[in-house]
């Protein structure tokens, strides 16, 4: 009835536009509206990386160093000071591009605070005594600013005597970086206001509205653009923590679509912030800046505003959060006060600047950039597994609790003999190389287990079976691995009051998903230190096999638990060592950054951002990272990712397809935690698998072990990779078929595969 009505409605509006037009129409001149073909609309969407028309040479709008004076300088870039703003600008010597925020002290579309800040080398946000937040930046009255100037660097020392806060900061140059660093032991704080969050250069490559083309880059899902568009009216900018949310101390939930744990492509969650990193493009291919969080990363937020949103300008920065308001309960009956946390975080902020031009300066060339950095700091280690076909990667559930009338309930889907005949029927099917993970195959089943069981439910089979199981996938070139999670649980699996993690607000840091339809809606974060304890156990108990890790490649989080509390940055540190010291293999969950040279593969790889509104493009930033180095699968295919312009999203984005299944009937999945899966039956989906990786193998298997080099649009819908070899991978969206330049035709909905000699 409802979508009765909307028809109708909709209708009238059309017919009400069209009796508009008929009798007040213009002769003069003749505007059409031309809309594509509507089976096309989709590749103009955010889900896929636009193509970029040619343009003229962005004009140089920073140009005029009137009033700057050169102060630093080296055979790269050079840096231009103004004591009126306290701010600087930057010419990059190869294009003659100069960087720096606004185009004059003040304009009229920005407030006096808002000018300062978009001008000034630093700002600073801070709490007054009743927690709120305020702003000031190095320009604003009442503030001493003490500079001494070196060869390559500043020492800039600064007080806010209005606020009593002071502060110092180093600026270095470096070959074709600029860096910023605070020094926290030089934060002082003698009144009554609190510092809350520094930034550096905040509105450095800011662009007006439309006034130039070109976009923000932002690491959100496998990464995404922000075009320069016209100011609109927008409810939020892009404001998440790197390394994601921390339940210690933020609120967190996921989006439920209807009954389903699976999100479908149009309905997401924000997908978590996994590298520290952003630019500005004007122009691509022309010029850009690209900025790469040194230190405090995991106190740190990338903020991008779109124009409309507060200002004008399309601008992005990093902030770096020293402390954090919160809700302090007061009593038992839930009264609280809204307060601030007592004392600073202990980090120096620190940030460096990139700038490039020519062919490098658009995403894919901030993305070799990084790259070779990763690589340089040993972030990025090795190469694929020498495979002659692709790799599939396949879930297998083992067991899970059931919902009875007695109670929890226990349901054996797939034994070790079940499991042994699924891999046969592969491998019949031409498909050896699998990266099997087994998941629920302790006691008490995938959502009945304690995050440290270790020992093999018996009514699966026995622990010898599994290694004899291993072994056999290993000889085919396979991984066998054993999946376990070591950071979250349900009510099940452990008791939230002595297992779980305390938040800031002195409660239990919950996980809540908004679908009460579910058997456990909620579920917690273990504390740190049991964490470890169970890493611990599974690398001395199971040292034989390899091991899938859900969650702790991308929940980081503090703990205020009486007796074990740790920082954001201590859990950092205590997940990361303890990886680095097991010796088993590691499958990790779309990992954060400080976790990348512990893992053997990469799974859930984002395969498109995260779809606000203010996003254009998805691009492939983190493929473009990792190919070459690591396997990496893309989500479940038989969970709604495996139609034909989602294998063509795997092809383009170099990922290897996944599934998840078991081998009993999909009615057994009923009364459990997995319900919301549906199908997961293996025969029902093994010609599906079959179909999925053959057509993703015949378009991967001759770029195997090999980095993407470059990635661009040929047209609307045409996107064209390049690799190490020299071959070119092209990927034709379109429902009409491509002709490529030397008149090769890539059909619709479809690729072509092209070698050195174009064959």
């Amino acid at each position: 009835m409802r979508r009765n009505k909307i028809i109708i409605i909709v209708s009238v509006l059309m017919a009400t536009m069209l009796t508009f037009i008929t009798a007040y129409g213009y002769d003069e001149p003749e505007t059409v509206f031309v809309l594509p073909d509507s089976s096309e609309l989709d590749i103009y969407s955010a889900r896929f990386t636009q193509f970029e028309s040619e343009s003229t040479e962005n004009a140089n709008l920073l140009a005029d160093l009137s009033g700057y004076e050169k102060k630093l300088e080296n055979e790269h870039l050079a840096v231009y000071f103004r004591e009126q703003v306290q701010g600087i600008r930057i010419l990059n010597k190869a294009s003659g591009y100069v960087w720096g925020g606004l185009a004059s002290d003040e304009t009229d579309n920005l407030n006096e605070s808002w000018s300062r800040m978009a001008n000034s080398l630093l700002t600073i946000d801070y709490y007054d005594s009743t927690a709120q937040s305020r702003r000031l930046s190095l320009s604003s009255d009442n503030t001493d600013v003490t500079l001494s100037w070196g060869k390559d660097s500043l020492k800039c020392g600064v007080s806010f005597n209005k606020i009593g806060i002071s502060l110092s900061f180093d600026m270095v140059l470096k070959e074709d970086t600029l860096s910023f660093k605070l020094d926290r032991d030089s934060v002082s704080e003698t009144g009554e206001y609190s510092l809350q969050s520094v930034w550096f250069l905040p509105f450095l490559g800011a662009v007006e509205q439309d006034s130039i083309n070109g976009y923000i880059f932002i690491p959100d899902g496998s990464g995404a653009l922000i075009r320069y568009k016209k100011s609109t009216h927008y409810v939020s900018a892009f404001d998440e923590r790197v390394y994601g949310k921390d339940p210690g101390e933020d609120e967190m939930s996921v989006m439920g679509d209807l009954l389903a744990k699976r999100n479908n492509d149009y309905l997401t969650d924000t997908a978590p912030v996994t590298l520290p990193v952003f630019g500005s493009v004007h122009g691509a291919e022309q010029n850009a800046c690209f900025a790469v969080i040194d230190s405090g990363k995991e106190y740190a937020s990338i903020y991008a505003s779109p124009a409309g949103l507060i200002t004008d300008y399309n601008w992005v920065s990093a902030r770096f959060d020293y402390r954090k308001s919160y809700s302090k309960p007061l009593n038992s009956s839930g009264a609280s006060i809204v307060t601030i946390e007592d004392e600073p975080k202990d980090f120096d902020a620190g940030i460096t600047f990139y700038f490039l031009e020519g062919e490098d300066a658009d995403y894919s060339g901030m993305a070799k950039l990084y790259r070779e950095l990763l690589k340089a700091d040993g972030y990025i280690i090795g190469t694929e597994f020498d495979d002659e076909n692709i790799p599939l990667k396949l879930d297998v559930v083992a067991a899970d609790i059931k919902d009875t009338i007695w109670g929890n309930g226990y349901t054996s889907l797939t034994s070790v003999s079940e499991l042994e005949n699924i891999v046969s029927e592969l491998e019949e099917n031409d498909i050896k190389n699998l990266s099997l993970v087994y998941m629920g195959w302790q006691k008490g089943g995938l959502n009945g287990a304690s995050p440290s069981e270790t020992a093999v439910s018996k009514k699966l089979g026995s622990l010898k079976e599994l290694e004899e199981l291993s072994q056999r996938i290993t000889a085919s070139n396979g991984r066998f691995y054993l999946n376990s999670d070591p950071v979250m649980f349900n009510s099940a699996q452990a008791s939230a009051g002595r297992m779980g993690t305390v938040s800031i607000t002195n409660y239990t840091a919950v996980l809540l998903r908004n679908n009460t339809n579910l058997m456990y809606p909620q579920s917690y974060f273990v504390k740190p230190n049991e964490v470890i304890s169970s890493l611990d156990k599974l690398a001395n108990n199971l040292d034989s096999f390899s091991l899938s890790l859900s969650s702790i490649g991308n929940r980081l989080y503090s703990a205020y638990n009486r007796g074990y509390e740790f920082t954001r940055a201590e859990t950092l540190d205590a997940f990361r060592e303890a990886l680095s010291d097991m010796e088993n293999n590691l499958l990790l969950e779309n990992p954060n950054l400080y976790l990348w040279n512990n893992m053997s593969e990469f799974s859930e790889m984002p395969m498109q951002n995260s779809q606000y509104l203010f996003e254009s493009d998805s691009v492939p930033f983190i493929p473009m990272l990792l190919k070459g180095s690591v396997d990496y699968y893309a989500p479940y295919a038989n969970q709604g990712f495996y139609t034909d312009t989602c294998i063509l999203k795997m092809i383009e984005y170099g990922a290897y397809p996944s599934f998840i299944v078991m081998a009993a009937e999909n009615e057994e999945i009923i009364d459990t935690p997995i319900s919301d899966y549906f199908s997961l039956n293996f025969e029902d989906w093994k010609s599906t698998i079959t179909n999925v990786y053959s057509k993703i193998n015949d378009a991967l298997k001759s770029v195997e072990g090999l980095e993407i080099t470059d990635h661009r649009m040929l047209t609307d819908g045409v996107a064209e990779v390049t690799y190490g070899n020299e071959y070119k991978i092209i990927v034709n969206y379109r429902s009409d078929d491509y002709t490529v330049s030397d008149g090769v035709i890539c059909k619709a909905k479809d690729y072509l595969l092209r070698g050195i000699g174009n064959d």
